[in-house]
């Protein structure tokens, strides 16, 4: 992974699995265990990793103008659909498994959109919008 956004999303996925851990432990209730949500962090930083590195994989050769060929596409499309697939089994496994109770992984699994969003969040505070080619002409006041 070479986007330094990529490497911040599973950095704060990290950060935030200890803090939802650490609160989980001060919190102890029955239906949010702090195992659980470590286990739902876990599989959302592993989880992100497949998929970053595959996407970045794929994509890492595309021409701009022609865009990834469609056996390409196919086989980042399959191998994508296999992670989701397993992501599910392995949940439903650790949930049936009683190793974590559904609302702590799910606690510990949000991890991964909180982290993107704030990824997005910060993206969108502090990025400079490109001019496009053309803009000069919309800066010029109008004759009335």
């Amino acid at each position: 992974m070479k986007d330094r956004r990529l490497r911040r999303i599973t950095i704060n996925i990290l950060i935030l699995t200890l803090l939802l851990t650490v609160a989980a432990l001060l919190f102890q209730s029955r239906s949010l265990g702090a195992f659980g949500v470590l286990i739902g962090g876990l599989l959302a930083f592993v989880y992100f990793k497949l998929l970053a590195g595959t996407v970045t994989k794929a994509l890492s050769g595309v021409d701009g103008e022609r865009g990834l060929d469609n056996k390409t596409a196919a086989r980042l499309g399959f191998k994508l659909l296999l992670y989701t697939f397993g992501l599910a089994l392995i949940t439903i496994l650790v949930i049936i498994g009683h190793l974590a109770q559904p609302i702590a992984f799910l606690v510990g699994f949000s991890a991964l959109v909180l982290s993107i969003g704030f990824e997005a969040l910060v993206f969108a505070a502090f990025s400079k919008p490109r001019e496009l080619p053309g803009d000069d002409d919309k800066n010029v006041p109008k004759d009335q």
